[in-house]
């Protein structure tokens, strides 16, 4: 009895693993190997789009600077405008102050058109100085509607 508890135990066992073996388990996918090449189109892909962002950006800042600064031909055009109406020494004052911003107003043109070709720091920089002296003109033109 024992013997046949021992063959009916091993059978079972035998059995039991067996019946595992033909099945096969799906292959895993092989992770994607990052080559060399890949990797480098990669990198290229992600520079060209900074690149289009960065001119993009770009553009936009100058399309605004281009802006302002139609902004401020109409406010100069109304000084000279106050100016023809008013007392020689006032008249004064505004003829200058208008010859002053007319002055800058050629140069930040100037500098825009020389931000064009500009990267990197050198742009971060002329941007900044452009921005500045079209807010120091601003301020100019509201001060001499106060003359």
């Amino acid at each position: 009895m024992v013997y046949r508890s021992l063959v009916l135990m091993l059978a079972l066992a035998l059995g039991l693993g067996l019946s595992g073996c033909g099945k096969e388990e799906p292959p895993k996918p092989k992770p994607q190997e990052a080559t060399k090449e890949k990797l480098q189109k990669q990198a290229g892909e992600l520079l060209d789009t900074a690149k289009q962002l960065l001119e993009e950006q770009k553009d936009k800042f100058l399309q605004e600077m281009n802006s302002r600064l139609q902004g401020l031909d109409q406010k100069i055009k109304e000084l000279q405008d106050k100016a023809e109406q008013a007392s020689p020494e006032v008249k004064a004052k505004m003829q200058d102050l208008i010859k002053n911003l007319q002055d800058k107003q050629e140069a930040v043109k100037k500098q825009l058109q020389e931000s064009k070709g500009a990267a990197g720091q050198a742009w971060e920089e002329l941007k900044s100085g452009l921005n500045e002296k079209l807010r120091e003109m601003e301020q100019e033109t509201e001060k001499g509607k106060n003359i």
